[in-house]
């Protein structure tokens, strides 16, 4: 294996001094196989957009992502090319509204070169002493969004075990890896602690920003680590989001059904104390399906434009 440390650069010098030595956690939500509703963008985003911080930490894009597998997007204004987005990964050091510091790792998860990133990552955990890691993921389930959201809870040392961990099953399945659980189980290798939340985002909002779980990933990651983190402003996107998505589906008889289809199955599950145990799959449409009618759905929307007299046409 090369070496992992030429995988990424530091900031300045003096920056990298400064970083506060004190048993930190590092935060990270790089998207598996999906992220569902984007929940994870969304909670990285909003961290970044709302808290200090600085760069510490760059990865070699061009060494982790699979550009023919996951092209970069181009603005092209019509004369020549404004911009291409390469995607970027990188550590940011993080500070809570208590002014207390954490490290945030953001960005796509890699496409290549899985393992060399791992021993990257936790050369750079034991570089800034970093006392524990913790993961946020978000999964579609058959659930709907008129409920609590349920998150499934992991951790790779017992001591760490969350709340929601107690009350799981102890159920084993195979699923498709992502390089979170690589990183949890490499970590505990390593000797470091980690854990991490999976939100259960409703199927049918895969593709749909979905605020509501990047708000309940980030309770649960105040929670267990005690940062202190601005959520009101991301409660009233929610909110917004929320009464948007009422209204659309209102003027959806065939998506309302299958909300209400999940609902009756959601409490069915509560009154059997079995909300984890939900099915995934169930005699509806596809997550695809619905998905592809609900855009096309919002389309035609768009397209009639508001009638007089009315507001914007619901989004």
């Amino acid at each position: 294996m090369r070496d992992p440390r030429d995988l990424y650069s530091f900031a300045s010098a003096d920056v990298v001094a400064a970083v506060p030595r004190s048993r930190m956690t590092l935060v990270h939500a790089l998207p598996g196989l999906v992220d569902a509703g984007n929940a994870c963008r969304i909670a990285a985003t909003y961290l970044r957009d709302t808290l200090r911080h600085v760069r510490l930490v760059t990865f070699e894009a061009d060494e982790l992502v699979d550009y023919r597998g996951s092209r970069p997007q181009a603005v092209f204004d019509g004369r020549s090319y404004a911009s291409v987005d390469i995607p970027q990964m990188a550590i940011y050091l993080m500070y809570d509204d208590a002014d207390r510091p954490f490290l945030l790792l953001d960005g796509p998860e890699p496409d290549l070169q899985w393992q060399r990133l791992a021993q990257a990552l936790i050369d750079l955990v034991e570089f800034f002493e970093v006392d524990q890691v913790v993961s946020m993921e978000a999964y579609p389930m058959a659930v709907p969004h008129t409920r609590p959201i349920a998150l499934i809870a992991h951790a790779n040392d017992g001591s760490l075990a969350p709340e929601e961990a107690e009350q799981q099953e102890e159920t084993e399945v195979v699923v498709p890896a992502s390089f979170g659980a690589l990183l949890e189980k490499e970590l505990e290798r390593a000797g470091h602690r980690a854990l991490g939340y999976a939100a259960q985002i409703p199927h049918y909002l895969t593709r749909t920003d979905f605020p509501a779980g990047a708000l309940a990933l980030l309770r649960r990651v105040s929670d267990a680590t005690g940062l202190e983190l601005p959520l009101v402003e991301l409660g009233d996107l929610t909110d917004a989001a929320a009464a948007a998505l009422s209204g659309t589906l209102a003027q959806n008889e065939e998506v309302g059904a299958i909300v209400t289809a999940l609902e009756e199955q959601y409490d069915a599950a509560a009154a059997d104390g079995a909300l984890h145990g939900i099915a995934t799959t169930m005699d509806l449409p596809t997550a695809d399906e619905i998905g592809d009618h609900f855009e096309r759905f919002l389309a035609r929307q768009d397209d009639q434009g508001p009638r007089d007299g009315e507001g914007p046409a619901p989004v």
